[in-house]
């Protein structure tokens, strides 16, 4: 069976690398080199930053892209804008080709404007010149401008109509109408100022007379004063009286004393429900122990286990010793990158020490189960 080396592969992946690069330099140019295309040429005064890789629309359909632009040799003024189309396409002669705005973001493309069909010798031919325009910013947003005194009219009427109806007083959502409203509003609350007014004044004689009752109170509050006085004088002095005979600082140690015993008989309680729970816990847990229940009983009571654990360290130390005597066989690393592996593989040696020790292992292990 023919088998491909890993040379050939690698050549061909770099070959299909560099074609797929060129191809997307091209495409990124204008240029399709896998579709069939038509060339067409346009001459401008300015192209207004358009560039290549441009899109060219058809009513808004992309059918094709702009492929190369530049300066006239004849003149050094006249720019040259070379597009590609798409095959299927026939476009007619008189075709105009406008440059217009992609957006507010200032990219540019080109608009193929055309009117009617065409069919045979009445179609552009590739390698021809189609006619040129350039459409401002201002034009490719509103459209035609002799439109814009349409627009300007209706923006008119309907301003027209809408302070018309918002200056209305009659109309109820409008302007007006709330003018009136707060004008009544601020008639009422002038209305209301005047009542307030006229209520105050009647009321003053009122007021006098609280005011004076409330001074006569106060006058005799007053007269009495010394008398007030001299009763906080004699709480004080009983106050002093029994600071000095002790009594809070003994009721205040009692009650510390108090709480420290109930705190400490807490904690006490709390020391002894705690170890008397592990205490339980332990219990339990050495009972299932003996008795074989979970992973740790079944360790305990499993003498296989013992015996599992005696194979694995004698396989260890065999694994071990094979390990310092034949070094090789875990160092050797296998590199192959171009062509065939340069490395032989292990031999064993006939008079190998750890098959011996693996024949003892097994002798001694035949020699309980016997015994057993």
């Amino acid at each position: 069976m023919f088998k491909i080396s890993n040379e050939t592969k690698i050549g061909l992946l770099a070959i299909a690398a560099i074609g797929l690069g060129i191809w997307g330099f091209k495409f990124l140019k204008g240029m399709n080199v896998l579709t069939a295309s038509q060339t067409f040429y346009i001459r401008y005064d300015n192209v207004e930053q358009l560039r290549p890789s441009s899109p060219v629309f058809i009513n808004g359909l992309q059918v094709g892209m702009v492929k190369d632009i530049y300066v006239d040799p004849e003149d050094d003024q006249t720019i040259i804008t070379v597009i590609n189309l798409e095959r299927r396409i026939d476009i007619p002669k008189n075709t105009v080709a406008v440059i217009v705005s992609e957006s507010i973001m200032g990219g540019k493309a080109i608009d193929l404007e055309i009117n009617g069909t065409c069919n045979g010798a009445d179609c552009a031919q590739s390698g021809e010149y189609l006619t040129g325009r350039t459409k401002s910013f201002f034009e490719s947003v509103i459209g035609n401008p002799k439109e814009l005194d349409a627009y300007t009219e209706r923006l008119r009427i309907g301003l027209t109509a809408l302070y018309d109806s918002i200056a209305d007083p009659r109309h109820p959502q409008g302007f007006g109408h709330t003018l009136v409203a707060l004008r009544n509003s601020l008639a009422n609350i002038a209305l209301m100022t005047s009542k307030i007014n006229h209520f105050l004044d009647a009321s003053t004689a009122g007021l006098t007379a609280t005011a004076n009752n409330t001074a006569e109170i106060t006058k005799a509050i007053r007269e009495s004063n010394q008398s007030i006085k001299s009763m906080l004088d004699n709480m004080s002095v009983f106050t002093e009286q029994l600071k000095d005979a002790g009594i809070d600082k003994t009721g205040q140690k009692a009650a510390v004393l108090m709480d420290s015993l109930t705190v400490t008989l807490s904690t006490l309680r709390s020391t002894l429900s705690t170890t008397e729970s592990a205490v339980t816990k332990l219990d339990t847990l050495a009972a299932g122990l003996a008795r074989g229940e979970g992973s740790m009983g079944l360790l305990l009571n499993d003498p296989e286990f013992y015996n599992n654990t005696v194979r694995t360290t004698r396989q260890l130390h065999l694994l071990l010793q094979d390990l310092r005597l034949n070094p090789k066989r875990y160092n050797t690393v296998k590199l192959k990158i171009f062509g065939k592996n340069k490395t032989g593989d292990y031999e064993i040696p006939l008079d190998d020490p750890a098959y011996q020790m693996l024949v003892d292992s097994l002798e001694r292990d035949y020699s309980q189960r016997v015994k057993q």
